[in-house]
């Protein structure tokens, strides 16, 4: 049967025997959708519209949508299948998403492990018979990978082409390539892959200037908001790795792609990749077997750092670049924290400090100069907007922030446009805005009407939405107890952490120097709410720094210096790892953390 997919006023034609889903559809296509939970029929995001359908809607179904989509004509794509001549439109696609890619980047030390260099080399006659490799060799001063059988093929007809003056490219001072260049661009991208963005940032390798920056949604978000139903998607459809690996060399580059058009640059420009991602990310990127991460003893293939030709992986850069992978300290402590660490300088401080970056997973480090501890918990979506009726990423029109003051509720949205949803620092401020105004109680529970002492006008705000009690913050987006109940879930899951950490320190938690709060949703907290809900254990307001993309300044870091790819492997090396499911401590934690 055909079935046709609308996707940004472009038409994709696709067969299906009937037996997918239409979001296995949309999955397989180069289409996408918004798809939290994976297809698991949790989230209630992967909203399509079509024009026919034979199959009623099930309770299951009636339930994730609620009565205002099923009235505005939405479908689950996860839970209808196709139909001949069906036509799915995939809305919401437009709006545009707010992706933090700022950084707090500071160097003591430039030195690219990649280099270019044009050196003159001496032609050959009957009275001095040197091989080209010879012939390099005597005229660059360096090493040469002898055993690089794409730079020997290279050799007769770059030392050819370039009258005997072509320009050397070398890693770590070993010749690894060679060439006939013909312009002075000399670039180089780090990249931090999320499991909800990626960002790319582009350097002169020449003087190590910053030149730009481009991120995107991660293209994965498809096959679920979080890694484990990415992991389950790898494990159970066909060539389930293989897609995600595709999906996202694609995006890579993709993203190459359009820094090099805007800045008029070749591909063959650009000589060196740093990457770094939570160790999935990197198994995805690498092709890696990521299905040991997803369950217990939680083991991945490698967490050490790699380095390929960068064409090994297919992106397409220099065909002698080389793509540095950073490394991991376990299967949920990833190189995006190895590269935060980094750009906070735990390691060179005396004092005791924090960072923590909070998403899918909350992922935090503990420590100074002489030890660090970690520990990663399973937060879930929720503070990117998942699993939240109303919630949303950072996009356009995602209300950011909210206050109660005087019975009024002011809030601001992204780029100041009409709200369209909640996202995660909007719903921490909901719930901490609940709690002073007594909406909710200590444990999370909404008042009955005759319980609120409060102003009327948050009375009027309560009201029932699919026979659950929910708070109207504007027009119909609301806050409901489902939403309460996956916020204290997730806050407490961070908030144990933390309090295992630091016994595991044998310090007290006023004994810490600073917290780092890393990433878009540390970025964009506000922190008084963090620590009003109990998400942040109360601290000094200025000792508490929203420190930006530390995951992508880490990797911009080790493209710029190979003394700090060498202080990244030292990290790994010294950094603690708690596994949180096993320590007799933590489920005491999380269920003292579970109250507001």
């Amino acid at each position: 049967m055909k079935v046709i997919l609308l996707y940004k006023n472009k038409e994709f034609y696709m067969d299906s025997d009937g037996s997918e889903t239409i979001l296995e559809l949309i999955q397989r296509s180069d289409a996408e959708i918004i798809a939290p939970c994976g297809g698991m029929k949790k989230c209630g995001k992967c909203l399509v519209k079509v024009n026919l359908i034979s199959q009623e809607i099930g309770k299951e179904e009636r339930n994730l949508l609620g009565l205002s989509n099923i009235k505005t004509g939405y479908r689950l794509a996860c839970c209808i299948k196709p139909e001949d001549e069906m036509v799915v439109d995939i809305p919401g696609q437009s709006a545009k998403n707010k992706i933090l890619t700022n950084s707090n980047l500071i160097i003591d030390s430039f030195r690219p492990a990649v280099g270019i260099k044009k050196i003159s080399t001496e032609i050959p006659n009957l009275n001095r018979q040197v091989s080209d490799i010879r012939n390099i060799f005597h005229n660059c001063n360096m090493k040469i990978d002898k055993n690089n059988l794409p730079l020997l093929k290279n050799l007769t007809e770059v030392l050819n082409s370039s009258n005997n003056e072509p320009t050397i490219i070398s890693y770590y001072d070993m010749v690894k390539g060679i060439e006939n260049k013909k312009n002075g661009h000399f670039f180089g991208i780090a990249v931090d892959i999320g499991t909800t963005t990626v960002a790319a940032y582009l350097y002169n390798l020449e003087n190590g200037d910053f030149t730009d920056v481009e991120s995107e949604l991660n293209s994965q978000k498809q096959f679920g908001a979080d890694v484990i139903s990415r992991i389950n998607f790898a494990e159970t459809e066909m060539n389930g790795l293989g897609i995600l690996n595709e999906v996202m060399i694609n995006q890579l580059n993709r993203l190459v792609g359009k820094l090099c058009l805007k800045h008029s640059l070749d591909t063959n420009d650009i000589y060196m990749l740093t990457l770094a991602g939570n160790t999935t990310m990197m198994h995805f990127l690498m092709g890696l077997d990521p299905v040991n991460i997803g369950k217990l003893p939680f083991i991945p293939v490698s967490t050490e750092m790699h380095d390929f030709p960068a064409s090994e992986l297919g992106i397409r850069i220099n065909k002698f670049g080389h793509a540095v992978c950073l490394p991991s300290v376990s299967a949920y402590i990833g190189a995006d924290i190895i590269a935060g660490l980094l750009a906070c300088r735990l390691r060179d401080m005396k004092e005791v400090s924090l960072l923590i970056d909070i998403g899918t997973n909350g992922e935090m480090v503990l420590g100074n100069k002489d030890r660090l501890v970690s520990c990663s918990t399973a937060a879930g979506p929720a503070f990117e907007g998942a699993n939240i009726k109303f919630g949303t990423g950072g996009i356009s029109g995602a209300i950011d922030t909210i206050e109660i003051e005087g019975g009024k509720i002011n809030y601001t949205t992204i780029d100041d446009l009409a709200p369209v949803g909640i996202c995660g620092s909007g719903i921490v401020d909901a719930v901490a805005e609940m709690l002073e105004n007594d909406i909710i109680d200590e444990t999370g529970r909404f008042y009955d009407e005759d319980e609120i002492m409060t102003i009327p006008e948050m009375k009027k705000r309560i009201f029932m939405l699919d026979g659950i009690k929910a708070f109207r913050i504007i027009d119909d987006i609301c806050i409901t107890q489902k939403d309460v109940r996956e916020i204290q879930s997730a806050k407490a899951a961070v908030a144990a952490g933390i309090a295992t950490l630091i016994k595991k320190y044998h310090i007290d938690k006023k004994d810490v120097d600073k917290i780092f709060l890393a990433g878009g949703f540390g970025n964009y907290i506000n922190v008084k709410s963090a620590m009003r809900i109990g998400l942040l254990p109360k601290h000094d307001l200025k000792k508490v720094i929203a420190s930006g993309n530390t995951a992508g300044a880490g990797a911009s870091m080790c493209l710029l210096s190979h003394k700090y790819i060498e202080q990244a492997n030292e990290i790994k090396k010294h950094v603690e790892y708690v596994e949180l499911t096993t320590d007799p401590g933590f489920t005491n934690e999380y269920i003292e953390n579970m109250i507001f």
